[in-house]
């Protein structure tokens, strides 16, 4: 019996008396297996049906699978499953298997949930979007529905923040079924799979029983994978891959028991944290990394991250070496290390592109703010996701769906290509045969950017046998639109498709790059073959360091922009700051975002607002290093920038580059629509407009916990540095921190200011922050030193006993 099955009685007993509840429960617990089937076959729930949440398809599979197998029936009795593209259920069915997409579309097609008793969120500690949504929208519908129970099940997150903010007990469950030791191996600085194989190797030769392997991507799964290939491992070891980008099939065929005789080495992302079974795994081996995506709001570009998992993750991923008998878990780090990390993973509402999350609140039909957040939406990502899909005609400019809006919206893909393939109709009625039929081809492969590879338009032709699961998701869209996927393609219309779900990623040749229609700049891989075409359709692309990398576009001209765009298009008046003649100059464009497709020259009529804009394109296209910057000024900018850092839960503004540069018009606006001179712009107040920024309550902090200057013994003023490397530093002649033993700080005591330690003559001696160590250690040397230099001065053999002074020995007596 599971540890679980103690706490069902009291379950039972909370869920007749409260509609939420929160279960904790370790991995190996049974929550995911033994308590769905005791509910099933209580008699508090005869008759009534239940839907369980599961983050993953494989994971929502092999449950039901393994449930069905309990009762001794098929799946798609009593137990089923519903997956995108897939769905084994019954009019019998009482437990529905769900993965987080599904349950949001169940919910909008019926917000009441009128067929449903008990929703169970399986796995909730992964903070998915779909799943912070769905538990928004069930909370939702307890309101028009309070017999509705919700049960939310979780292995490691922060319960009592949960509790407080859904109003619901707790009840937690034993931990898991069998002990799992941990082993910490010290990282070396080799390659990562070279240190994973080397580990996988010495397990299989200390233990027995089967080994998953946690890596952070594909990547490192195939380097350790060729490196194990290339070792003489025992003749009964298997290797296999377990990834989100493969089939379903070749995910069950890694989760399968070993063969009779065999034993398993499943080398996996973090699919395998949670939820799965791998039988016969005893052995976990944990890199300790993940690769994360972290969406960018100002570029509106993802970067893929490799970043250390959290501590909850890091106890996920050793359970798996628990579920079904005794293990041990190596870790590649130190246990010292380890207790450093994050306590929890960060919610993926915080890190994601929210365009989809924002379309689906559109189609609920409420706002933002009346919805329950565990974390809300960061409002920087959700104006670039509103603009987008304002952008692609979803929603209006009140933030209302549209009637195309909810046509995207009934396809259940991200709405850029909803968008891109109910245009496709458009094109299809104008008398471009096939037009839908490439957009549903083109839809299935970009869905998934890591199915690109090679040539696009020759992996559109042999799409059926070179990618099988996008070639289903292709024939899914086709069916919903009614067209025959053996149309000829007319491949010429791939790039005007394409700019229908990518409008803000249009690309013009700009130097040795290209700029984007949202203002981003981005470069194409080297050597790539788009390299000397002007205008590209970027289809994929990602952050790397401070660069955006084009991986693969569609090339298209102007032309076709124009016929394809040519109801949104209009000519307008822009006012440039030219530099070669220092004036300002008028252009007629017609303006595609940020990239302009045709100008001509127009009459120059200067008002405030044509000089302002003026300006901010000049500042924001040459960078605030275009700006006369004071010691004052970045000082400011540095103080304020600590703040935020120490003070993360207070409002501090950003006064970084970026976040100025986007709010330019907003604090230097006034002044820039003043101004008709270069020399002006020169000599604008930055200083004034940041500090304009803080209340007068903010600046009156700002001073008490981060002083602009500190005040030695002597009385000297003394300027504190906040640009300094390593931190805020003052300079100080050293006879005038005689008697001192503590080095002076700022923010309350939190960090220490780094003296330099100066001669009568100004010259650098020491940096230190430690005062009471430098007179104990290093001053000896110094004094015999400055004696010598400096004969007339005070170099008292106890400094810190002496009185500071600024004056010779002879002053000093007067």
């Amino acid at each position: 019996m599971l540890p679980v099955a103690e706490i069902l009685p009291q379950l039972l007993t909370l869920l007749q008396q409260h509609n939420r509840i929160i279960l904790s429960a370790p991995p190996g617990a049974g929550k995911s297996t033994y308590l769905p089937l005791y509910l099933l076959q209580d008699a508090a729930f005869a008759g009534k049906k239940l839907l369980m949440l599961e983050p993953r398809r494989i994971a929502a599979k092999s449950i039901a699978s393994y449930l069905s197998a309990q009762l001794g029936e098929r799946v798609g009795e009593t137990v089923g499953y519903q997956i995108r593209q897939e769905k084994r259920s019954s009019s019998q069915t009482r437990l529905l298997i769900v993965t987080e997409g599904v349950l949001t579309r169940k919910l909008q097609q019926d917000p009441e949930l009128r067929d449903i008793d008990l929703i169970l969120f399986d796995e909730f500690h992964e903070r998915s979007l779909h799943a912070d949504l769905a538990l928004a929208l069930c909370l939702e519908v307890q309101q028009l529905r309070d017999d509705l129970k919700l049960l939310i099940m979780s292995a490691t997150l922060d319960m009592a923040l949960l509790a407080d903010k859904l109003g619901a007990p707790v009840l937690e469950s034993a931990g898991r079924s069998y002990p799992v030791e941990l082993a910490y191996v010290t990282p070396e600085n080799q390659p990562l799979a070279t240190q994973i194989s080397r580990m996988v190797q010495q397990a299989l030769s200390r233990h027995s029983g089967s080994v998953l392997v946690f890596l952070p991507g594909q990547h490192e799964i195939q380097q350790t994978l060729q490196l194990l290939q290339q070792q003489d491992l025992a003749a009964d070891v298997q290797l296999y891959v377990l990834q989100g980008s493969q089939s379903l099939e070749q995910q069950q065929q890694a989760i399968a028991p070993p063969a009779a005789g065999k034993r398993k080495v499943v080398l996996s992302t973090n699919l395998a944290e949670t939820s799965l079974t791998i039988e016969g795994i005893s052995i976990v081996i944990d890199s300790g990394l993940c690769r994360q995506s972290r969406f960018n709001p100002r570029s509106g570009v993802s970067m893929l991250e490799t970043c250390a998992i959290s501590q909850a993750a890091a106890i996920q991923r050793a359970g798996r070496a628990g579920r079904l008998s005794a293990g041990i878990c190596y870790r590649l780090d130190t246990a010292e290390k380890w207790q450093r990390r994050a306590r929890f993973t960060a919610a993926e509402i915080e890190t994601s592109d929210l365009s989809s999350l924002r379309l689906e609140i559109a189609a609920w039909g409420c706002k933002i703010e009346d919805l329950f957040w565990l974390t809300a939406p960061p409002s920087a990502h959700l104006s670039v996701a509103e603009q987008l899909l304002q952008q692609l005609g979803l929603i209006d400019n009140s933030l209302n769906i549209t009637s195309l809006g909810r046509q995207a919206h009934s396809l259940g893909t991200a709405p850029r290509f909803a968008a891109m393939l109910l245009h496709s109709q458009q094109l299809e009625q104008q008398g471009c045969r096939g037009a839908t039929a490439l957009a549903c081809l083109l839809a299935a492969i970009l869905e998934d950017t890591r199915a690109l590879q090679g040539d696009i338009y020759s992996l559109l032709g042999r799409l059926k046998h070179a990618l099988p699961q996008q070639w289903q998701q292709a024939c899914s869209f086709a069916r919903m639109l009614g067209v025959d996927l053996a149309t000829a393609l007319p491949l010429e219309l791939a790039p005007v498709l394409a700019l229908r779900a990518f409008p803000d990623r249009l690309a013009k040749r700009r130097g040795q790059g290209y700029q984007l229609a949202n203002g981003s700049g981005a470069v194409l891989q080297h050597n790539h073959s788009l390299s000397a075409q002007p205008w590209l359709v970027v289809l994929h692309l990602q952050q790397f360091g401070r660069e955006n990398q084009i991986y693969h576009a569609f090339s298209i001209t102007p032309e076709q922009i124009l016929q394809d765009w040519q109801a949104q298009l209009h000519w307008e008046t822009r006012t440039f700051w030219d530099e070669r003649s220092a004036s300002f100059i008028s252009e007629q464009q017609l303006n595609f975002g940020q990239c302009v497709l045709s100008a001509k020259p127009a009459a120059l009529q200067l008002t405030a607002e044509q000089k302002l804009q003026a300006w901010l394109h000049y500042i924001r296209s040459k960078g605030l290093g275009c700006l006369t910057w004071s010691e004052a000024a970045l000082s400011l900018k540095a103080r304020v920038a600590l703040l935020r850092q120490y003070q993360s839960d207070t409002e501090w503004p950003d006064f970084s580059d970026q976040a100025l540069l986007d709010s330019l018009e907003s604090w230097l606006g006034h002044q820039l629509s003043q101004i008709s001179k270069s020399a002006a712009l020169a000599q604008l107040p930055l200083y004034d407009a940041l500090l304009q920024q803080l209340s007068y309550q903010q600046q009156q902090q700002l001073q008490q916990l981060l002083p602009s200057h500190w005040q030695a013994p002597t009385g000297s003023r003394l300027s504190i540095d906040y640009l300094a490397e390593g931190g805020p530093r003052l300079s100080v002649r050293v006879q005038e921190m005689y008697g001192q033993m503590q080095s002076p700080s700022v923010l309350q005591g939190r960090i220490n200011i780094t003296i330099e330690l100066l001669s009568p003559s100004r010259q650098p001696l020491q940096l230190t922050q430690n005062l009471a160590s430098f007179w104990q250690n290093a001053w000896q040397e110094v004094r015999k030193e400055m004696r010598g230099r400096y004969p007339k001065h005070y170099w008292p053999e106890d400094p810190a006993q002496a009185m500071p002074t600024t004056k010779t020995k002879k002053a000093m007596l007067k």
